[in-house]
């Protein structure tokens, strides 16, 4: 099969474009993986860890690796034996694409594209101001709208990289204009992967066979029809100084992706915003390095 990447700051529509897909019947797509920032990176315990958690998640029982896996070829091999046990136990070793839906390989993309370099990517985008307060809802992120902010330009600086690779296979698709006309935006991307467009992608619902249980709490709506009531959401639920120091801290990078500054973008930061801010992420980033000591340390 060939491979297809769905990559994109988080709480940026990439489940509800992964649900669309597998609704096709050349594509397959599974929960997400992680497999090269969960399982690549770490010791032989930690990667144990994560298989046992994609195996989990994908109902399946993947064979643990005898030592860490470290070269190219090992980390192919892996991602390859995983694709097989999945197409297998759906009983589709025909369909034409095995995809991956982990925003975080955005962060990673150059050794993906050297493992994978035939590979196909689909990067999803959205208005930092809405991904910002979006993240600030999920168990799981930060609850600081501006460490959130701070997320969402790292994942923005890594999508100019991407778009200015001229060998990298890859569709960029705008949240707003997906879910404003989502036939539009999924005809571009059947053509994109050299696939007949499926009314199923965008008339049907469901497919919670690509979202792992644990996951539903927050990606749920995500097979429901796609609708656009989550735009802009920002526009109601932020007061006007938090516009404004989003809007003057990411003036450029909003405004490059065709997004109206409220503000101007113009309002000087407060001379506390940035020590601030760096206080705060690397509070969050010690919670995140506690996390993943004990997740290697003893699996939880």
């Amino acid at each position: 099969m060939k491979q297809l990447f769905i990559v994109g700051c988080g709480r940026s529509g990439t489940t509800m474009l992964q649900q669309a897909l597998n609704r096709h019947p050349q594509i397959i797509i599974p929960p997400e993986t992680g497999y090269f920032v969960d399982v690549l990176p770490h010791s032989r315990t930690g990667q144990a860890q994560h298989l046992r958690a994609i195996n989990a998640d994908l109902k399946l029982d993947l064979p643990m690796p005898e030592r860490r896996i470290r070269t190219d070829r090992d980390a192919i091999a892996g991602y390859v034996a995983l694709e097989t046990a999945y197409a297998n136990k759906l009983g589709r070793t025909n369909a034409e694409y095995f995809g991956d839906k982990s925003p975080r390989h955005l962060l990673v993309l150059p050794r993906i594209v050297r493992l994978f370099p035939t590979a196909k990517f689909l990067l999803i985008y959205r208005d930092g101001r809405d991904v910002a307060l979006s993240l600030s809802k999920v168990p799981w992120g930060p609850k600081d709208l501006y460490v959130n902010f701070a997320i969402w330009l790292r994942f923005y600086r890594w999508q100019r990289w991407a778009q200015s690779q001229p060998d990298l296979d890859l569709c960029c698709i705008k949240y707003e204009a997906f879910v404003n006309d989502p036939e539009q935006a999924l005809r571009r991307i059947a053509s994109h992967l050299d696939l007949d467009y499926e009314d199923a992608m965008v008339s049907r619902t469901g497919n919670v066979e690509g979202i792992a249980k644990r996951e539903l709490g927050w990606k749920g709506r995500a097979t429901e029809t796609i609708t656009p009531q989550r735009i802009g959401q920002w526009q109601t639920e932020l007061d006007e100084s938090q516009l404004r120091r989003l809007e003057r801290w990411g003036r450029q990078p909003l405004a490059g992706l065709g997004y109206e500054l409220t503000t101007g973008g113009k309002h000087p930061l407060p001379p506390w915003f940035f020590p601030l801010l760096y206080a705060r992420h690397m509070a969050w980033r010690a919670r995140c390095a506690g996390q993943l000591i004990r997740k290697n340390l003893f699996g939880h």
